[in-house]
């Protein structure tokens, strides 16, 4: 072979061997950028696995009754400073049930109704207060029984809904309807309370009367107070209506078992003499008869029935009490 066919074959091979690493330095680029934008997908996949991790967090839930369940619950719930730092702990002694369906409740918080300290406490969920509030219940001591007893339902309830009262007027049994407005405050804040949709938390024309049991059923705060309430309440709220010393007496003749809750951490449950009825020779009771609130056509709220008063109770400015 000539001399010019041996350079001519080398040349040829030189060539083959440069085209070919040439295509083996693109497919490794090729890899790399496939790599690198499956990499990306992984990445872009885990954010939107997270993100619905976020959304649909894992709730738990307790179902025991037995205090020492209840105490575990709270102690692993990585949330036992809080609730530590509540009433939550103290009430296991007193209504296991009440706990149960606090530490199972999705609200923000509960609301307690504290006939003792004559206030309307918010807690936030963990049983620490937030806000509270002086307020009015009903004159006569122990739960409400049948309409016109003038006392205030005690127990675990919720909030059913909350009502602009400005305009309702009262109307007594006579069907005689007061012309005076603002008798109910500006907001009503009804209990979903069995057996009765007469009972709420609401306003008032007679601030003076706040701290004492002067109402026939309901609690009264100030306006200015239900006004910041309904902002920070829920519809399905608990509340827990808590009885007093007196309440708790009446009770025990009447032979009705109230649970009794500290609304202050570390407060003892009130002693308190326990009567039956069958060692009561005389009892007078007066029965006061039913009013009913009445609310103009253009609002679409529905009417209440609330406990009436008699003229001897009524002040002065004309301002019905409830």
């Amino acid at each position: 072979m000539s001399k010019a066919g041996v350079y001519s074959i080398l040349g040829l091979t030189a060539w083959l061997m440069s085209v070919s690493c040439m295509r083996d330095k693109v497919q490794a680029e090729l890899d790399t950028e496939s790599e690198a934008v499956f990499a990306g997908s992984l990445d872009s996949a885990s954010v939107v696995m997270d993100s619905i991790v976020d959304i649909e967090p894992v709730v738990s839930t307790v179902n025991s009754d037995k205090p020492e369940d209840l105490m575990e619950f709270m102690k692993n719930s990585g949330k036992w400073e809080q609730y530590d730092a509540g009433i939550l702990p103290d009430m296991i002694h007193k209504s296991t049930s009440y706990v149960k369906k606090l530490l199972n409740n999705r609200h923000s918080g509960f609301i307690a109704v504290d006939k003792s300290r004559m206030k309307v406490i918010l807690f936030d969920k963990f049983g620490v207060e937030k806000k509270s509030y002086g307020m009015a219940c009903a004159k006569n001591f122990g739960t409400k029984h049948e309409k016109g007893d003038s006392r205030t339902p005690e127990g675990l309830f919720s909030v059913e809904g909350i009502y602009d009262s400005t305009d309702w007027l009262f109307t007594d049994d006579d069907g005689v309807t007061s012309k005076k407005k603002g008798q109910f405050g500006p907001r009503f804040i009804r209990l979903r309370i069995p057996g009765t949709s007469q009972i709420g938390i609401h306003g008032t024309c007679a601030p003076w009367s706040i701290g004492a049991r002067a109402s026939h059923g309901c609690i009264r705060v100030k306006n200015e107070n239900i006004l910041e309430l309904v902002e920070l309440v829920e519809i399905g709220m608990p509340v827990i209506v808590v009885p007093g010393k007196r309440d708790l007496e009446q009770n025990y003749t009447d032979g009705v078992e109230i649970p009794w809750i500290p609304t202050v951490k570390g407060t003892r449950e009130p002693k308190f003499r326990k009567v039956k009825k069958a060692d009561i020779q005389h009892k007078d009771t007066v029965c006061v008869g039913d009013s009913i609130i009445s609310a103009p056509d253009s609002l679409s709220v529905v009417p209440f029935v609330s406990d009436s008063i008699s003229e001897a109770d009524s002040h002065p400015l004309e301002c019905v009490y409830f």
